[in-house]
């Protein structure tokens, strides 16, 4: 009965921002999208082709995409906890996506807590509740990801807890009535690092076509230019800097005694960003 009362009060708070996969694209033009997850959302820095896909087929929206994926995390965000406790794992990310300040969050979690077994999958449903609710306290619209199986992992009963797992996440987005967005994906060799844990760049480009018809619609009608490419990727280094600088014990941890005072120039990063942005919808329209 809790969890049935939970439920509806989070169904109400997300009511206004409910979308139909099918009907009308999940992003809106102007948009701001943060993508938040573990090593499978990280990863998609490296080749930009995500993006590339979204920014190709409507770069008359001027979207925004911030990645603040983290390899090791989980919906309890323990990788982003520092020297502290889990807790303060939850207020890194919320402090970052303040940070970001996107009008959507999508949101991709599963994909290695899966790989810890049965006894897991009770916990990863709590905290995946938890989190969502944690979020909710914020006007940002929300996107689901479900959890793909990855062909490297080989733990014990590994089939059964990733369906678990996508199970858990559609459960969560039917009743909060929050989208899902889901691939039909059966990747090759050439598709996986050789870790075959994530998508390869190969990997990650059929996974954002078929992402990218949820979240923008449309087709992308000519092939995605290195220029556009090459901004993406620059962009989401700067980013990167800005939200975890290589030297943050120094800026803003136990050592900011010694030189807390250069986190001033952390914030410098945000035109610098703008302006990659900008480079990005330039680069999207040829």
């Amino acid at each position: 009965m809790q969890k049935l009362v939970v439920a509806l009060c989070l169904a109400g708070i997300w009511s206004q921002v409910v979308a139909v996969i099918g009907a009308e694209p999940l992003l809106r033009p102007g948009d701001r999208v943060a993508l938040v997850g573990g090593t499978f959302v990280e990863r998609m820095q490296s080749s930009g082709t995500f993006e590339a896909e979204l920014q190709s087929r409507r770069p008359e929206w001027k979207l925004s995409l911030r990645n603040l994926g983290w390899s090791g995390d989980n919906v309890f965000n323990i990788a982003r906890k520092g020297f502290d406790t889990p807790a303060d794992g939850v207020k890194r990310l919320l402090a970052d996506l303040d940070s970001a300040q996107p009008t959507v969050l999508v949101l991709a979690y599963g994909f290695s807590e899966a790989s810890a077994g049965e006894v897991t999958s009770g916990e990863f449903e709590r905290g995946y509740r938890q989190l969502i609710q944690t979020l909710s306290e914020k006007p940002y619209r929300l996107v689901l990801v479900s959890p793909l199986p990855m062909p490297g992992y080989r733990s014990p009963n590994y089939a059964e807890t990733i369906a678990q797992c996508q199970a858990i996440v559609s459960q969560i987005a039917s009743e909060l009535q929050v989208p899902l967005i889901d691939a039909d994906w059966s990747p090759t060799d050439d598709s996986l690092e050789a870790s075959r844990l994530v998508p390869s760049p190969t990997g990650y480009v059929e996974l954002a076509s078929s992402y990218a018809s949820s979240l923008v619609g449309g087709t992308n009608g000519h092939p995605i230019s290195p220029e556009l490419i090459a901004a993406i990727v620059a962009k989401d280094e700067l980013f990167f800097h800005r939200h975890r600088p290589q030297n943050e014990t120094y800026l803003f941890l136990f050592r900011k005694h010694e030189q807390g005072r250069n986190a001033a120039e952390i914030p410098q990063f945000d035109p610098l960003i703008q302006a990659a942005d900008e480079a990005i919808w330039a680069a999207a329209k040829h």
